[in-house]
């Protein structure tokens, strides 16, 4: 069996991939077994220009920015060390997903994994949690040692091996009931009008997302066949592995053609500051999934600066109760 681990960063740009920057992997014979063989690559970033949140915080961020190896050679590296070992697996779900999104990206075949265990979800079966638990955390919990670095690809995989020691094959097979499908007919009646192509508008700058978000300018927008004026009063988005999130959606209503949506796209400048860029852009199906993904995800309640108005023709003395 592989455990399996990556590091990558999302970036700041329009290139939708997570570009890998760790591949670290161990080989075990049973679960709960020793460790038997371990593989370890260091990837030299070349699509992204800048890190995210997340990336930048990787304790190995250094040995990626030196490294002479590019993510094809690395993953041929990692193909004929795995073998003909098939199954696989990882703390989570979305290693093999982000692996082989790689592959895509640079035309390689994918890994194809006959089995898949994730150890997270069983080990929140063992010890009869109802939600996901960190792996740092559940090595605390089992009284592992911290000897390496967490965020580490090759360490968090290590991690991930040795917790296979508290699992059964009960844990492995077992699966949650589903949840009951989340209810977004009303918030996806969007309007199929259609409308002119709409002027980007930026936001900000501001030392933090929730400001670029919180702005007037930012809330304050108009139908886009009548002008009406209207507002939004809390952006919806997608969760991310690392980082923060780029992509935030507000829907708003006129009375008269009904509901639009617009995105924020943030992005981190090189001072520091956030910049958003603003859009409505046309309903599409595209665009009603990735509405419906982030009414599953995160929301953001905006919060206005609201300004005290002085009623006019007041006298001083009144002023000061008034203002």
């Amino acid at each position: 069996m592989i455990v399996l681990d990556l590091e990558w960063n999302r970036g700041y740009d329009k290139k939708p991939l997570n570009e890998i920057l760790q591949i670290g992997a161990v080989r075990i014979e049973r679960l709960g077994g020793p460790i038997v063989g371990v593989f370890n690559a260091c990837i030299r970033p070349t699509v992204h220009k800048k890190f995210d949140l997340g990336a930048k915080k990787l304790p190995d961020l250094g040995l990626f920015k030196k490294s002479h190896i590019r993510f094809p050679a690395a993953a041929a590296a990692f193909r004929s060390w795995c073998g003909e070992d098939r199954a696989f697996a990882g703390w989570g779900t979305g290693d093999v997903e982000a692996l082989n999104e790689n592959c895509r990206y640079w035309g390689l075949p994918p890994f194809e994994a006959e089995e898949f265990f994730d150890f997270q979800r069983a080990f929140a079966h063992a010890v009869g949690a109802e939600q996901q638990i960190a792996l740092w955390r559940a090595a605390e919990y089992c009284g592992v040692p911290d000897v390496f670095d967490y965020h580490s690809a090759v360490n968090d995989a290590m991690y991930t091996a040795v917790l296979g020691r508290w699992l059964t094959g009960e844990d492995l097979a077992w699966r949650p009931e589903p949840a009951p499908p989340k209810r977004h007919k009303m918030a996806l009646r969007l309007s199929r009008l259609p409308f002119p192509r709409q002027e980007r508008k930026k936001a900000g700058p501001a030392p933090t997302p929730e400001e670029v978000l919180d702005a007037r300018g930012s809330r304050t927008l108009a139908c886009p066949l009548c002008g009406t004026g209207l507002g939004v009063a809390r952006w919806h988005f997608t969760v991310p592995k690392a980082g923060v999130p780029q992509q935030f959606y507000g829907a708003f209503t006129c009375p008269e053609h009904g509901k639009f949506l617009c995105r924020m796209t943030l992005i981190r400048r090189e001072d520091g500051q956030w910049q958003g860029r603003r859009s409505i852009p046309p309903i599409t199906p595209e665009l009603t999934q990735e509405y419906a993904a982030a009414l599953d995800g995160g929301v953001h309640i905006c919060r206005g600066k609201g300004r005290k108005r002085r009623r006019k023709g007041a006298r001083p003395e009144e002023r000061k109760t008034i203002s």
